[in-house]
C-alpha cells in the first residue's frame, strides 16, 4: 500500500486510486524522483510537463509536508493534480509503483541512497530498476565534489566518482540490475542549478563544484535460458 502525503495528513493508497489519479490527470507518462527531499524538483517537474504524472519519493515525511499541501490546492492557488507524493525508501517501496516509470530520477543522493547508488548494493538498485518500465530512461546525477572535502565513511576506499569511473566501474554493475548506462558527462553549476531541486540550489553556489550525470535506460526482459 502507497503512504501518501499530503500535507500534514498520511493516508493509504491502492492501485485502483492511484490509476485512478494518473486517468484523471489526463497524463501520458509517469516520472518518478527517488529521495525527492522537500519534492520541490517533482512539484517543478509537474508544472512544467502537464503532460507527466510525477511521483515523489522520500523517506521523510515531514519533507513533503509543505509542497504536498500546496499540490493538494486548486490549480489557481498552486495546486498540481498530475503529483503526489509518497513516504517510503528506496529499499522498501509500495509494489504498486512496480514496473510504472517511464522516467526516474535521483538527483544529487545523500546518506543511504548516495552509498547505494555509488556501490551499486542491490537494495537500492533493485528499488531503482524496480520501478522502470522496461525501456524507461534512469537518470542518476552525483554530487562529485563530496569527495574533495568529506568523503562518505562507506566510500572512502572507493575513487572519487567521474565519468570514467561511471563508464568503467558503475556501468557493469547497473547492467547486473538491467539498467544499460548509455552515457555519462559533467554537468556544470548552472545546469545542476537548473534542477529545481533546493539542494541543487545550493550545491551549484559552493566553492568547487563538479557534478557528473549518468543516464541509463531498463533494459527488457531477458527470455529464459533454454
Amino acid at each position: 500500500m502507497i503512504v501518501v502525503v499530503e500535507g500534514k495528513r498520511r493516508r493509504e493508497m491502492d492501485a485502483a486510486e492511484l490509476a485512478e489519479r494518473m486517468s484523471s490527470a489526463g497524463t501520458s507518462r509517469v516520472v518518478i524522483d527517488v529521495g525527492t527531499g522537500d519534492g520541490r524538483f517533482a512539484y517543478a517537474y509537474a508544472s512544467a510537463h502537464p503532460d507527466a504524472f510525477v511521483v515523489g519519493v522520500d523517506a521523510i515525511a515531514e519533507r513533503l509536508e509543505e509542497l504536498s499541501a500546496k499540490a493538494a490546492r486548486k490549480p489557481a492557488k498552486g495546486g498540481r493534480p498530475n503529483v503526489v507524493f509518497v513516504r517510503a525508501t528506496v529499499e522498501d517501496l509500495p509494489s504498486e509503483l512496480t514496473g510504472v516509470a517511464d522516467e526516474v530520477h535521483v538527483l544529487l543522493p545523500w546518506g543511504a541512497l548516495l552509498v547505494g547508488a555509488m556501490l551499486a548494493e542491490a537494495p537500492v538498485m533493485a528499488g531503482i530498476a524496480g520501478l522502470a518500465k522496461p525501456g524507461a530512461e534512469v537518470v542518476v546525477v552525483f554530487n562529485a565534489e563530496v569527495w574533495e572535502d568529506s568523503t562518505p565513511k562507506d566510500m572512502a576506499d572507493l575513487p572519487a566518482v567521474t565519468v570514467d569511473c561511471v563508464r568503467s566501474w558503475l556501468a557493469p554493475r547497473y547492467a547486473a540490475f538491467g539498467l544499460d548506462v548509455l552515457d555519462a558527462h559533467e554537468l556544470s553549476p548552472d545546469e545542476v542549478g537548473a534542477l529545481s531541486t533546493t539542494w541543487a540550489r545550493k550545491l551549484a553556489h559552493g566553492r568547487h563544484p563538479k557534478f557528473v550525470h549518468l543516464r541509463a535506460r531498463r533494459a527488457p526482459p531477458r527470455p529464459p535460458a533454454p
